[in-house]
């Protein structure tokens, strides 16, 4: 309900008038009927509505009136203020006593309510602000939230200036109502300073604007600033009050978004390192093993000593130093792909094949790897034409191929099938070789991370990590599963329409 009070003095003092007036008519119309002194009651009725709709002051002056009238209307000599007996003194005093504490009384109990209304609303206003403020993930959205609640609690405009890093403080980010220049001046002298300033402050009082600094124990994040607005009022106490605790909350929430942001580049600076070491360890490893068969077979070739091999001995070391510098042509490409995929520079040249085409190609590119292999492909009849880069696709068909042949047992089959699957088509390389383990299954997709096992092939482990991040440049998907009967079966879905998924082929990961 509205205090009353807020409508001005004159309607409190008018409304206490009235109502002894009020009280002297009913008392006046009783007075054949009751005694004298129990009209007193009908005043003090009085005192207390006084007291509860207009305060202290409007109380105190209907006690006052009270006594006056009741002495002038009530008390013989009628229309004067000589008393026929001394008992009615008495009556005065106790009357008047009594109306002051109810007045009291009945003020401070109307105070203490208003400063609970004011204070419940405050609770609110704060835990909405602090609901915002913990939804908040970026400074942009943490900007936004603080001025529109800032605006709706006082009613007033509101601007904010946050420091987007703690080392530039001239570079900030601002949201809300645009600043003048000699607002902006005191929001920057405030930033500067780390205290309030503006109206209610003895610095840079004609910039009509308030400005709180968010400050914590680590500094200041920045200012928020409320205008005040022309012809207007000031901030009440209780609202600079709220205009701090939103700047208070405001300047933790920033601070934790920043240390969270500082976690998060100290981890990536940490796993970048603990990359560089992978890449070294595996790189020098990987290396390491066709240099020493290529300086080997050469080595030999040129030998003085060895002058009189027979023909079959040469060509046996010559093609050792071609697999071995094959295989070295091979881990530098896909450290080149890699490096390409991590930098963001991979370049699609998309066009519109036929997968038969695809498939055959990788086929032809994978032959020497193939030779003691039987390739089975089994492709849907129908199938459309599909959106994709051929030698990017045909390098992926290669890596899987390879990978089927490494870890499958000589002689054993692999299967290749394609078919459509929703707005999708789905390419499956399948071997029956030693598997998977199902907590492997989507691991095996990062970077330098190989199934470890007795006697397993040696490599970098970035082959399905590059096919991962060529399908997904695609705009597709690659996935890993058991396949039935023991082996592997490894799933590439690519989009027919280029730059989206079909919802079908994401599904078909089970």
């Amino acid at each position: 309900m509205q205090d009353s009070r807020r409508q001005g003095p004159w309607l409190s003092l008018a409304g206490s008038v009235l109502l002894v007036v009020a009280a002297t008519g009913l008392g006046f119309l009783a007075r054949g009927h009751v005694a004298p002194v129990n009209v007193v009651m009908v005043y003090l009725l009085a005192v207390v509505v006084c007291g509860r709709w207009w305060g202290l002051g409007s109380a105190v002056l209907a006690s006052l009136l009270g006594v006056v009238t009741f002495d002038l209307v009530f008390v013989p000599p009628y229309l004067s203020f000589q008393v026929s007996d001394a008992q009615y003194l008495f009556t005065f005093g106790v009357f008047l006593v009594v109306a002051l504490v109810i007045s009291t009384l009945t003020g401070r109990l109307l105070s203490q309510s208003a400063a609970l209304r004011v204070r419940e609303q405050e609770t609110l206003a704060l835990y909405s602000f602090s609901r915002s403020m913990a939804a908040a993930r970026d400074l942009v959205e943490i900007a936004e939230a603080a001025v529109s609640h800032t605006q709706a609690s006082l009613g007033r405009p509101v601007a904010i200036l946050l420091l987007k890093d703690a080392s530039a403080a001239h570079r900030t980010l601002h949201r809300g109502v645009d600043l003048t220049p000699a607002e902006r001046e005191a929001a920057s002298w405030s930033l500067e300073n780390g205290k309030p300033c503006g109206w209610g402050t003895s610095d840079c009082e004609g910039a009509g604007v308030g400005c709180v600094p968010l400050r914590t124990a680590h500094g200041v994040h920045g200012v928020l600033a409320a205008r005040h607005p022309e012809g207007g009022r000031f901030l009440t106490l209780a609202q600079r009050r709220l205009l701090k605790a939103f700047a208070a909350q405001a300047a933790v929430v920033v601070e934790r978004t920043r240390l969270a942001e500082e976690a998060r580049q100290a981890q990536l600076l940490k796993e970048a390192e603990q990359l560089q070491d992978a890449l070294l360890h595996s790189v020098s490893h990987a290396l390491r093993t066709p240099l020493a068969s290529i300086i080997g077979s050469l080595s030999a070739l040129l030998d003085p000593d060895q002058l009189n091999l027979d023909e079959a001995t040469r060509h046996d070391l010559a093609e050792t130093a071609r697999d071995a510098a094959e295989h070295l042509d091979y881990l530098v490409r896909d450290l080149l792909d890699m490096t390409r995929l991590e930098s963001g520079h991979l370049q699609l040249l998309v066009d519109w094949y036929d997968i038969e085409d695809v498939l055959g190609a990788a086929l032809g590119q994978s032959e020497r790897i193939l030779a003691d292999r039987s390739v089975r492909v089994q492709v849907e009849e129908g199938l459309p034409l599909v959106p994709l880069d051929q030698v990017l696709v045909v390098e992926v068909l290669e890596n899987l191929l390879s990978n089927a042949v490494k870890y499958s047992p000589p002689g054993t089959p692999i299967d290749i099938r394609a078919r459509m699957s929703g707005a999708a088509m789905e390419i499956e390389v399948a071997d029956r070789g030693i598997g998977i383990p199902p907590q492997d299954l989507e691991r095996v997709f990062g970077k330098f991370y190989r199934v470890e096992g007795p006697g397993g092939p040696a490599g970098t482990g970035l082959g399905l990590a590059i096919c991962k991040g060529i399908v997904e440049a695609h705009h597709g998907r690659i996935w890993a599963a058991a396949r039935e009967g023991g082996g592997t079966v490894v799933t590439l879905a690519l989009p027919l329409q280029s730059g989206t998924v079909g919802t079908e082929a994401a599904a078909t990961d089970g």
